[in-house]
């Protein structure tokens, strides 16, 4: 449930933090100087202004540069805005850069007494719990080695069980359990709802949107450093979703045309039979012709079907499907038979990619013209019918 709460944990009005640009050796000598008004700035934030209440998780999303990081660490407080306010409720604790108030030849119990001291954790306070701490963190024997022999993921394990312990008012996470294993994921997932339940504020960056959608209350979508959304976590999730589907798109058309003046590998054509479905009781074929710069160049073909939006509803792959790759001639025809296609409604776009022998790298992308329409008995919300049936009584 949205905290409704009327005191907010974190308010911020109209932040916004230039970095200075160096394009000089020489800038670098004036910035230290005190003279970095003179030089070209970029702007990583723009005017941002939020709100989070206790009790509740606000994620954080955006493409790489969009200024995540710089106002996670303006709201906790180890950079300054340079115009603006930010008002934070207190102890407030960062997860921020891995190592990020460690020392590399500290062992894993003296750093986490020095991390805890600098987020501002009583020393005795820190002693009481310092053995729950390090059960959290699941080091084993290696608690008592030096940091700099630690991986990145153990690392974080150190670093969110000292901050989670001190129960700050306000948490702030960014990616830091990007580098943790599924289980300890899950770990730090439920610790972080249980900070929540108990009227903490987390502010959690992630690229992880199943991970946003599940444990945040709103989300805060920035993008090149200005508020794009901000409201219900699955609805801005799917706003920036679809933001980066019609991106991925934009993008392919326009590297599709240049691919076709290159010896490389592409789709010629596609062509969906039919092109419009009225039942299920008929099959859907979409033939794909691809092209090689020599025969026997190992390919891999994938058809995937989406809605207006951009939301991929079914897909079929070569790879996944288990299939060798194909090793024709120069010139190749692949069909895809759809079996009684559960299509419940349309228009569908129909895009047909061809990758390299181990699917890792998308070589071409051919949207296929005109789109596949579905003829629907009456609207319904859902783009697949199910065979189904109802069974009324015991």
């Amino acid at each position: 449930m949205e905290a409704t709460r009327s005191s907010p944990s974190v308010c911020v009005r109209h932040v916004s933090k230039t970095y200075p640009v160096f394009a000089r050796r020489r800038d670098r000598l004036k910035a230290f100087l005190g003279y970095a008004r003179s030089l070209q700035g970029h702007p990583a934030l723009d005017s941002v202004s939020f709100t989070a209440y206790p009790g509740e998780a606000v994620g954080v999303i955006g493409e790489n540069g969009s200024g995540k990081s710089t106002l996670l660490r303006i709201v906790a407080g180890i950079s300054p805005p340079d115009r603006g306010t930010v008002a934070v409720a207190q102890p407030v604790a960062g997860i921020l850069e891995l190592g990020l108030g460690f020392h590399g030849d500290f062992t894993g119990r003296e750093n986490a007494i020095l991390y805890g001291s600098l987020l501002g954790l009583p020393a005795h306070l820190l002693q009481q719990q310092l053995e729950r701490v390090l059960a959290f963190a699941e080091l084993g024997p290696w608690i008592d080695q030096p940091l700099r022999t630690y991986s990145s993921g153990m690392a974080a394990r150190l670093a969110f069980s000292v901050a989670t312990q001190m129960e700050p008012a306000v948490l702030v996470v960014d990616e830091a359990l990007a580098v943790g294993d599924e289980a300890f994921q899950r770990k730090c997932i439920a610790r972080m709802q249980e900070l929540k339940e108990r009227g903490k504020t987390v502010l959690f960056c992630s690229h992880a949107m199943y991970q946003v959608v599940g444990f945040c209350n709103r989300a805060l979508w920035l993008h090149q450093g200005r508020v794009k959304a901000f409201g219900p976590a699955a609805e801005v999730v799917t706003a920036y979703q679809q933001f980066l589907q019609g991106k991925s798109v934009a993008e392919s058309s326009g590297q599709i045309q240049a691919r076709q003046r290159e010896q490389r590998p592409r789709v010629l054509e596609a062509r969906i039979s039919p092109g419009q479905l009225t039942g299920r009781s008929e099959d859907l074929q979409v033939r794909v012709r691809v092209a090689r710069p020599k025969a026997g160049l190992p390919l891999h073909l994938a058809v995937e079907f989406r809605e207006p939006t951009g939301l991929t509803v079914a897909a079929c792959s070569t790879l996944w499907d288990g299939l060798a790759p194909l090793v024709g001639d120069e010139e190749e025809e692949v069909r895809l038979i759809v079996l009684r296609p559960p299509f419940a409604r349309g228009p569908l776009e129909v895009l047909v990619h061809l990758a390299d022998e181990h699917g890792l790298r998308v070589l071409d992308t051919l949207v296929v013209e005109p789109p596949l329409v579905v003829a629907s008995k009456g609207w319904q919300p859902g783009f697949v019918a199910l065979d189904h049936q109802w069974a009324l009584g015991s």
